[in-house]
Parts: structure tokens; sequence; C-alpha cells
């Protein structure tokens, strides 16, 4: 891809260097003519070219993701958002036992008790503060095997078979403020759920399994795996409605920091008790977590169906759904900088606050934007609606261009107070320019950290309010001839 030619900033370049110089030496220094330009030679000049916006649904998420040192969150139960719908969320997982090879005791041997452990994160989506709300959820064995690790790829409306026959607990209830109320166990104290399992299924389920790969010499991680398929964690009921949707932990550092199940087990004939940790690894086990959304009778459907050239709001939440479709337009009405500069291009989007729901539904932290290719821009095969990584992102091997890039909330650029998300892509619009382009066409999502939480409505490019409307905003400076 063509790239804008630096050597026309070398004036520019030069002048500010010396200036810094200068103006380091001491506070009243006067610059020599010879050196600063004359006060009219230089302009700094703002444009704001025009952006068209539309919501759009994006379930296009991969949620069985898995990155070392990254902690592994997925939403379990049924959530209720009075402008963007609801969504059912369930998550799926793999189990390994602690101990390589483990069996149980041959002959005499019989499981006692057992209970899920299902570590809270910390973060409850939604009405975290009502004391009142409760969830209730059931726990499944996975008829259907998944990937490996390596290979598992799922997105958020993917339903793997499940034994609704032989449920492995029966329906339990439990107030999801009270998720913050930690058992104490082995001197530490652990936030999260311990589910009572159904003994006589889960039995015939582990036995089996262990006593396949009992050999100690011959266990494999992917030998249990095949026998044991995993387990799913869902609301009991799905047409059951909730202002709060919890976040759980399946990985950790112990075993009631992990998701999995805790065996109590006894040899009858010896008498013996003991217990063996059957836990979520994640350098072995795949994931999933299962997101169904239902808008159809809410605010944010009439934006996924609009009609309208440029809408006036747009909303946004974490992936799966609402998205924002952005495109900037009139880029070849920007004058040629032969000699001059790009200061700032930056995609201003801000929170329209009557939508806010009195702080229940709290913005994303941070948002995010990948290119969308046009029928002539980027070009290089790059076909019309493919995705591609806008220009500022690279090197995507460090994590420096995101901080320049900033997608943070800001205060003081729109009046009362409202917060404005920027993104600034100065490097995208620089190879536009020069590939002649009039139009830069991006999507903007939220972050994937807890799927389907968080959300803003923004006012749109069509916005009746100039003070709110979404644009970008074009500083350059240019020597003026």
């Amino acid at each position: 891809m063509t790239k804008v030619p630096v050597i026309n900033n070398f004036r520019i370049a030069i002048f500010f260097a010396l200036l810094m110089l200068a103006c380091g030496c001491r506070e009243d220094v006067v610059l020599n003519s010879r050196i600063s330009p004359a006060s009219d030679s230089i302009g700094v000049y703002q444009q704001n070219l025009k952006v068209i916006t539309h919501t759009y649904f994006d379930d296009s998420v991969e949620t069985s993701l898995a990155f070392p040192g990254v902690p592994v969150y997925e939403g379990v139960g049924v959530f209720n958002d009075p402008f963007f719908g609801s969504m059912n969320c369930a998550t799926y997982f793999q189990l390994l036992p602690s101990e390589s090879g483990f069996s149980f005791p041959a002959g005499g041997g019989t499981i006692d008790s057992a209970k899920l452990i299902l570590p809270y994160s910390g973060f409850t989506w939604g009405d975290s503060a009502n004391a009142s709300l409760t969830q209730t959820f059931q726990v499944f064995y996975l008829l259907d095997s998944l990937q490996g690790i390596a290979t598992a790829i799922y997105y958020p409306n993917y339903q793997p078979a499940i034994d609704v026959q032989n449920p492995l607990s029966a329906p339990y209830t439990f107030n999801i403020y009270h998720l913050i109320d930690s058992f104490y166990v082995t001197g530490i104290d652990h936030a999260g759920l311990r589910i009572p399992l159904n003994l006589n299924y889960l039995r015939k389920l582990l036995v089996a399994a262990c006593s396949k790969t009992n050999n100690t010499a011959n266990f494999t991680q992917l030998t249990f795996l095949s026998y044991f398929n995993g387990l799913c964690v869902k609301a009991s009921n799905s047409l059951a409605t909730s202002t709060s949707l919890p976040y759980f932990r399946l990985d950790g550092t112990d075993p009631y920091s992990q998701a999995g199940i805790m065996v109590y087990f006894r040899d009858t004939i010896t008498n013996s008790r003991d217990s063996q940790n059957f836990y979520f690894d994640n350098s072995y086990c795949t994931h999933y977590n299962s997101i169904l959304n239902s808008y159809g009778h809410n605010p944010v459907n009439n934006l996924y169906h609009s009609a309208q050239k440029n809408d006036s709001i747009v909303a946004l939440q974490n992936q799966p759904g609402a998205s924002i479709d952005l495109k900037i337009v009139g880029i070849r009405s920007l004058p040629k900088l032969t000699k001059g500069i790009i200061n700032k291009a930056e995609i201003q989007l801000t929170m329209l606050s009557s939508y806010f729901n009195g702080g229940i539904y709290f913005a994303p932290e941070r948002i995010y934007a990948t290119g969308v290719a046009t029928a002539t821009y980027p070009g290089n095969g790059i076909t019309l609606g493919e995705k591609y990584t806008l220009a500022d992102r690279y090197p995507l091997s460090s994590l420096t261009p995101l901080n320049v890039m900033d997608g943070f909330g800001h205060t003081g650029i729109a009046p009362n107070g409202a917060t404005t998300y920027t993104i600034d892509i100065p490097r995208e619009l620089m190879q536009a320019m020069a590939d002649s382009s009039d139009t830069i066409h991006v999507e903007i999502t939220g972050t994937q950290d807890f799927f389907g939480a968080f959300h803003m409505v923004a006012a749109g490019g069509s916005y009746s309010d100039s003070n709110y409307r979404a644009k970008f905003k074009v500083v350059y400076s240019q020597i003026k001839k």
C-alpha cells in the first residue's frame, strides 16, 4: 500500500525541533528570525468530515479463545436489558483429574458426595447492588465432545448437545449479590458457587473414564478428555429474567479457584476417605461460552433494521450484540498536504445520558475500530467488505499503537460533562489520501473480556445537535504559499 512520503515534512520537523531546543534554554528567549518563520508562514487548520453511522448485530466473536496468562471469564444465566434485549448464557468446559492417572479404589470404592465449584470473577453486569436478585442454575453432562484446545473455534450461537434426561444436578437457586460472600477453605477465602451434584450418573461417568486412563505410565490428558466430554452450566429456566448477570472464572491457582468438580470418596474395604479434584486446566481443556440474544421487542431492534441513510443514534455493547458501522466520507475535500502534516485524525462518539439508565448499565471502558474494505480502498487483494487491520494498529506485536489510538472516554469535548470516546487514526487517513480514496469504512466494537456486557447509546452522524453529533475531526498544519 502506498504511504505518504515524509520528505515534505522536513521543514516542519526542523522548525519544531529548533523551537523546542531554543525554548528549553530559558523562558524569555526570543527566536532569531532566521530560524523562526514569519507569523503567517505556517497555518494550523481544522476540518470536520461527515460520518455515516448505523448499528448492526455482530455475533462473530469467538467465545472459545484462550491465551496464556489471560483469565477465562464466562457469563452464566439469563439477563434482560430494557434497551438491548435479553441474553441467555451458558458455559461449557472440559475437566481433568488433578492426580495424573487417578482411579477410584478398585472393588470397594464409593463416592459419598460431589460438588461443582464455579469461582466468581468478582464482576456482575447490570444491577449488581440489588441484594434481592437471584439466578437458578443446573449442571449437565456434555454429549457432544468439544474440539481440542488447538483447534476449538466456537461462536456464541453454537449449542452442543447435553444430556437433559439425566441432569447432573437439581436446579440450584442462589442470591447474585451474595456471590461476593466467600466460603473459607484451606485457610483461604473463595468467592463462588458450590452446587451439589447427583451421584449415580456422575459416578458412572467418572469411574468409567478413570478406569480407561488409570495406568500412570500411559496416562495422557487427551485420553481422559476423550472419555469424559465435560460439563454445561446453564440457567434452568431460559424464560426467567434478571437485571444482573454474574461472570465466573474458569481457571485459577488451586482447587477452589478453578472451575471443576470436587469428589469425596471412601474405600469401603479400608474405610479410608479421600478426595479428588477434576478441574479446568487452561493448557489442555477447551471452554466455550454460549450467548443467545433476543431483542425483537426492544429499542435496539429498530436500529438493527433502520432504513435511514444516516442514523441519529447508534448503540454499542461488548460482542455478541450491538456494534457500530461508521463511514468517514469527503476525504478528497481535504487539501493535498505537499508541505504539511496531519496533526490529528480522530473519530468522536459522544454518549447520550438520557439512555444511561441511572448508571445501572454502564458504558465500556474502551472501544476498538477495525477497517472494512470499500470497493477501491485499501486494495492490495483485500476484497469489498473484508475486514482488515487499520494502519495505526501496527506493529501488531506491540500494545503501544493501541495507546496511541486511544479508544477511551473523555469529558470536555462535548457540553454538560458528556463522555466522548475518541479513536485516533491519522496514519489510516494519510494512506487513504495517498490512494485518493474518499471514504474510510470502520466497524467499532467493545472489548471481549466480559462477553455481552457493557452498553452505550451515542449520537450518530445525523444527530440534531452538532455538539454531540458523531464526527471525524481532522487537524493539519501546512506551510502557506
